[in-house]
């Protein structure tokens, strides 16, 4: 690629409210389809060769509305981990529901398996093997990705060389864009977490 934008879906009720949402088909809320508004106003001078997003409704939504001129290829490797029973709670519910992972969350990820869920091994695999697909595809292009909290952290990881154990160490606010130029296969952040337009 010669430059990758991700972005994060716009607000939904979930996010508003801290709750892990997941494989859950959230629609957008009506900040969400604001923000998604001001991104594309933000966004209208970058050129774009082709967008991805994950299949599900809300980041969908937000591609159509930033980029609809242009065909948004669905791809259900770019999802969220499945959180299973989570879904619907906030990180501060596991102290009670569920001790052990409320430990092991902050500390060590890559130990997480969501009840009724995913492991977070095999979440992180997806999402790597559907970005080096989308990679291999579009040598020498501009590529988009919408895609979700979890999702967008493991491939900026993957970009960072960084460690899942660091994975909280990146934000990713809704509605927000990160901007990555390759040099030479050698990626070079320009922005990351970028939230400028949703202010004001």
């Amino acid at each position: 690629m010669k430059r990758l934008i991700l972005i994060r879906h716009g607000e939904t009720q979930y996010s508003k409210k801290g709750q892990y949402c997941g494989f859950e088909d959230a629609s957008l809320n009506a900040t969400g389809v604001e923000q998604s508004h001001r991104l594309k106003q933000r966004l209208r001078s970058f050129k774009v060769d082709k967008v991805y997003s994950s299949d599900l409704k809300r980041c969908l939504d937000t591609a159509c509305i930033v980029f609809g001129n242009k065909v948004i290829h669905k791809r259900r490797g770019l999802r969220e981990i499945n959180f299973g029973a989570l879904v619907g709670l906030r990180y501060d519910d596991l102290k009670k529901e569920y001790p052990e992972l409320y430990r092991l969350w902050p500390r060590s990820p890559e130990k997480l398996k969501m009840p009724k869920g995913e492991h977070m091994l095999d979440f992180t695999r997806r999402v790597k093997r559907c970005f080096n697909e989308i990679a291999r595809k579009n040598r020498r292009k501009v590529v988009v990705i919408v895609a979700h909290g979890g999702s967008l952290r493991v491939i900026l990881l993957k970009l960072l060389k960084k460690t899942l154990d660091k994975m909280w160490e990146i934000e990713q606010e809704t509605a927000a864009f990160s901007v990555i130029d390759f040099v030479g296969g050698v990626p070079k952040i320009l922005k990351i977490n970028d939230t400028s337009h949703l202010k004001g």
